[in-house]
């Protein structure tokens, strides 16, 4: 049975979690500054089969207006068993409750997953071009 906890995961089950998925091969960070991001979110969220964690998500928020929705991921081998949706339901609720307005970025290709969780495409999103 999957549990679901609002918590920090394991810094190395956390790191392991990322390098399964080739999430890491992007972000390039070392497991100390992973943790310290979960650490500085609003709310996080853990996913465990038994002590295993197999998925996480998190919100940065101002905890007064806008909230984000960011770094979810379900360990490939527990995919399509409805935790992500779980983890996002979850993460919602508790923005609603504190009357956050709840956003995320998402590739295109994945926005549909996401339209099939009541989310809706409002705006254009841009990221700066960094000089390096």
């Amino acid at each position: 049975m999957i549990k679901y906890e609002f918590d920090i995961p394991d810094m190395d089950q956390l790191f392991q979690l990322y390098e399964n998925d080739g999430w890491n091969k992007f972000l390039k960070l070392p497991k100390e500054k992973l943790h310290k991001a979960m650490e500085q979110s609003w709310l996080v969220i853990s996913a465990y089969d038994g002590e295993c964690l197999i998925g996480t998500g998190r919100i940065i928020s101002d905890g007064v207006i806008n909230a984000y929705l960011c770094g979810l991921i379900v360990d490939p081998d527990y995919r399509s068993q409805g935790i992500g949706k779980e983890m996002v339901r979850r993460l919602a609720e508790e923005c609603s409750n504190a009357y956050l307005h709840v956003q995320l970025l998402a590739e295109e290709e994945k926005a549909g997953y996401y339209e099939k969780l009541d989310f809706e495409v409002f705006t254009l999103g841009l990221k700066y071009k960094s000089s390096g």
